[in-house]
């Protein structure tokens, strides 16, 4: 279960406290009834919200996952940001750069891309992954 939220979040200490909590919120239930599948299922949940309520940048910052050097807590600078932007606008294509802004920029969800581009919440989910893929590989050839 740690090692799924260590993967989801790319913080350890977030995916411990993420873990306590999910073992912290069984005490008051029923321990007798609780499979491993549950389990995991709840830790992908409880690291799916935090993710979902963490800031643009802090987002960027997780779910970009890009290998820097930077131990500076003002990553993503602008030089960066405005770096993404030019490969989200060089790299990929008109649709796929329209998902990315609304999910990063606008922070809105798979549902409400959907229905604000007439796509399907799969299709939404495809975009942000071809687009997490080409953003890692460039800043990885660049960097």
């Amino acid at each position: 279960m740690l090692a799924l939220a260590g993967r989801l979040l790319h913080n350890e200490d977030a995916a411990r406290d993420i873990v306590h909590d999910v073992f912290a919120r069984l005490l008051t239930g029923n321990i007798a009834l609780v499979s491993s599948a549950y389990l995991l299922k709840a830790v992908r949940n409880s690291c799916l919200n935090h993710i979902r309520d963490l800031s643009t940048r802090d987002r960027i910052n997780s779910l970009y996952a890009l290998d820097t050097d930077s131990d500076d807590d003002k990553w993503p600078d602008e030089e960066t940001i405005e770096r993404l932007h030019a490969i989200i606008d060089r790299s990929l294509t008109a649709q796929c750069g329209n998902v990315v802004r609304l999910r990063f920029t606008e922070g809105m969800s798979y549902r409400e891309i959907s229905t604000t581009l007439g796509i399907s919440e799969v299709a939404v989910y495809k975009h942000l992954r071809h687009a997490l893929d080409v953003l890692r590989q460039k800043f990885r050839n660049n960097g």
